[in-house]
């Protein structure tokens, strides 16, 4: 990957927002439920759109 870690961790730390509104039939939200979304041990909800 060309990219640098902390590139690809800003990437993932933002899609929690990014995602549903870019995709929003696909992805209809995403939520953290566990931890703060960024460190080990985070748990993220993902609520996918109907028919994907």
């Amino acid at each position: 990957m060309a990219s640098s870690a902390n590139d690809v961790w800003g990437a993932v730390f933002v899609a929690t927002n990014m995602y549903p509104e870019a995709m929003p039939d696909q992805i209809t939200a995403i939520r953290v439920t566990n931890r703060d979304g960024v460190t080990a041990g985070s748990i993220r909800e993902i609520t996918y759109g109907k028919g994907t």
